[in-house]
């Protein structure tokens, strides 16, 4: 009786303490974050009372530091993104036999230029071809006797049953014929499109069956780059939207090509969706799977105010930057919080704060403070 006493009394200490150093920590934590604002606005503050100071003093009154200014004019933005891509063959084609059959000649080889049509392979195919002979051979003769019956018939000679029966019979090997030709041409491997042979997946003598992959054959002449596009750029791409394509093997111009397709549907493991452009292969040099980067463009503006990024700094209200005011005949250093746009290029659209006209300091930037008087260089 006297442990499990112990023991409540043991874990009560503990959580009683827990509690205490959590609420320790939040005191501390919110003294802390005092602290820093009465720091941030003292610094503001001192500034403030060093600027004045420097004001009323007559040595300082005729020097101020030096810095470069520019007037801000509206001028025409563009922001773009980057996304990594990939080539795929518009036309290309996986071939496989239609019917099973031992592969008795390969007339290609990987590499060769093909035609569409063209003959690309033979399997074994000599009972086929032995039963073709033999129809054809009981086909002549039922030929002969349909026709002989046909003319006895058209003389009223004979009875109609055998004229049935002879028409019956050449028409069934005609028939037959033609399916012993079709399954001839099953076991003759031809190439479905133009391009290029460039895999053998089977040797002569093996065994081919139908949906093995026995070749592939690739056209070179057109593809089409596949991008994988955040879903939260869907509404700034349109089909014919202009697009940049940087291949990441070659060091060359990049290509200039619209959008030709957007996928209607977004994958729900990466929330991206599908955009598509379609290349023509001018230099011979993409191929199927090559890396390329594509550039689209989400945001155009005529007329913005854009600044060097390198100029924009943040403080507990925000960002800001410094701008040149004149005073009495002097400039002072003015201190302007900023609402900031989409940067590219480390320039930055400011969105409000700032007007055309107005003359930012961008060298000696680092060494103003709110009414430091200036010498414009």
């Amino acid at each position: 009786m006297k442990t499990r006493i112990i023991i409540i009394v043991i874990m009560f200490s503990i959580g009683l303490a827990s509690c205490t150093t959590s609420s320790e920590k939040e005191q501390l934590q919110k003294q802390l974050d005092t602290k820093k604002l009465e720091y941030s606005n003292l610094k503001l503050e001192i500034n403030k009372l060093q600027d004045q100071l420097s004001e009323l003093d007559s040595t300082n009154n005729t020097k101020g530091i030096a810095v470069n200014v520019q007037e801000l004019e509206p001028q025409k933005f563009q922001h773009f993104f980057d996304v990594n891509s990939s080539f795929e063959a518009v036309n290309y084609a996986y071939i496989s036999p239609e019917t099973s059959g031992q592969l008795k000649q390969i007339l290609v080889k990987e590499g060769d230029e093909v035609k569409k049509g063209q003959l690309l392979a033979k399997l074994n195919t000599a009972i086929i071809e032995n039963s073709i002979a033999e129809v054809k051979t009981a086909l002549a003769l039922s030929k002969t006797i349909y026709k002989k019956q046909k003319e006895l018939w058209e003389k009223n000679i004979g009875s109609e049953l055998d004229y049935l029966r002879a028409k019956t019979e050449k028409e069934s090997m005609e028939n037959k014929l033609s399916t012993l030709q079709s399954q001839l041409d099953m076991s003759l491997i031809k190439s479905p499109i133009n391009g290029i042979l460039d895999q053998i997946n089977i040797r002569e003598g093996e065994l081919a069956m139908p949906g093995q992959l026995m070749m592939k054959v690739v056209n070179l002449k057109n593809f089409y780059l596949n991008a994988e596009v955040s879903e939260s750029y869907l509404p700034y791409l349109h089909k014919g939207d202009q697009a940049e394509i940087k291949l990441m093997s070659y060091n060359t111009p990049p290509i200039t090509a619209p959008i030709y397709r957007i996928s209607n549907i977004i994958n729900k493991e990466n929330r991206s969706f599908t955009v598509q452009i379609k290349v023509e292969n001018i230099d011979g040099i993409i191929k199927p799977n090559m890396l390329a980067m594509a550039r689209f463009k989400d945001f155009e503006s005529e007329a913005a105010l854009v600044v060097p990024s390198i100029l924009v700094k943040k403080d507990f209200h925000g960002d800001y930057l410094f701008i040149a005011q004149q005073k009495n005949g002097k400039a002072f250093a003015h201190k302007v919080y900023v609402k900031t746009g989409k940067s590219i290029n480390d320039v930055t659209m400011i969105q409000s704060g700032l007007q055309a006209g107005d003359k930012i300091i961008i060298n000696g930037y680092n060494q103003v403070v709110e009414g430091s008087l200036l010498s414009i260089k």
